[in-house]
Formats: structure tokens, sequence, C-alpha cells
């Protein structure tokens, strides 16, 4: 993909009268082409209300969006990467998830932006609520999404597991308690491709 042009905004606000905006880097996620059926969460037409089927649930700020998570999902990241922070406005709490493990109305809402070779952040088109990101690569992340925890309706048994990205963390804020915490070189050597077995 190429890149954004500098200094325009892909939904057209400041252009010049009778610009197209640049929206190279901005798809609609129903039709990702990376984003194959066997890696689609189950599509909703209902609305999921709060706690459907006792499940952890969320939304986004104008319920245009909402989802359910089907397996247990407790363990949350804090993210301090440069990309998390300018995502979310501050550190990106998140849940990991296979994607077929979810289910979503409103999908059709959805805008993802390429962030990077490996991940897609979404957002919903109507209130900009940042909902996840769908990791593309390596192969064993592709259909994995990291949801954020802010859009669930209950945080109730949710555990600060891990901090990522703990050396780009900035100063002025920190959790309490103790925790693993694992630098950039160590999450990039996670990602980095596996030697080919003999």
């Amino acid at each position: 993909m190429t890149q954004q042009s500098e200094g325009k905004c892909p939904f057209g606000f400041g252009a010049e009268d009778g610009e197209k905006p640049d929206t190279t880097n901005y798809t609609h996620a129903a039709i990702a082409p990376a984003m194959s059926r066997d890696k689609l969460p189950e599509l909703l037409k209902e609305n999921v209300t709060p706690g459907e089927d006792g499940l952890r649930t969320g939304r986004c700020l104008c319920n245009a969006i909402s989802f359910k998570i089907k397996t247990p999902a407790e363990k949350v990241f804090a993210n301090h990467d440069e990309e998390s922070r300018r995502w979310t406005g501050g550190v990106a709490l998140t849940v990991m998830v296979r994607a077929t493990n979810t289910a979503f109305s409103g999908w059709g809402h959805i805008v993802q932006y390429a962030g990077s070779d490996r991940n897609r952040h979404c957002f919903c088109r109507l209130c900009g609520t940042s909902l996840f990101v769908r990791h593309v690569s390596p192969e064993a992340m592709d259909g994995m999404i990291s949801l954020s925890v802010g859009c669930f309706d209950n945080h109730e048994g949710l555990k600060l597991t891990a901090d990522t990205y703990v050396d780009r963390k900035p100063e002025f804020y920190g959790f309490e308690g103790e925790r693993r915490g694992l630098t950039g070189a160590e999450v990039e050597a996670m990602y980095a491709p596996r030697p080919a077995a003999e």
C-alpha cells in the first residue's frame, strides 16, 4: 500500500474544493482482501446486549457496532509502543483473541487503517472508536485480533498480565503491581520468521 499523503485527511476535511482525499491506507473491513471467511468473526444482524449469553460484550461509542467474545478472555496487555499510543491516545489496553471466537453486529461500519505491514487498526466509521487491531503477519498471528478493553461493557475478572514495549513507555505514567514486561526487541523477536525445519 502507498503511504497516505502528508497533511490530508482521508475523509476529506480540510481538502481544497474539488480535491479528492487520499484514502489509500483506508479500506472497508468487510471487503478487506486479506480477511478470508475462515478468519472472520460471526456476523450478527441484531445488536449485542450487555452481558448477552453470559459472555463478555462490548461496543463503540455510538453503539453502531457491538460484539461478544465466545471464549474466556481475561488477560490484558498494556501496549506502550508509539503506534499503539497514537491509535488510542494513550496506553493501549487490549485482550487478544481469535477473530472466529467473536461475534460482531454492525460489521459494515468498521473501517481499517494499515498502520504497518503486520497490523490493521479497525475503528467505527461513525464515531471513531478504536475497536481492535487485526493482526495479519506473521502467519501464526493471522486471524488474531486485539480488542480494546475500553470498549467492554464489564471489566470484572480482567487481569493486567503483561506490558509490551516497556522500553518505549513514557515516564509520566505507570501501573502498580508486578507482571511480565517485554521490551521492543523481545516483541520483535516473537514476530520474526521461524527458520525452516531441515
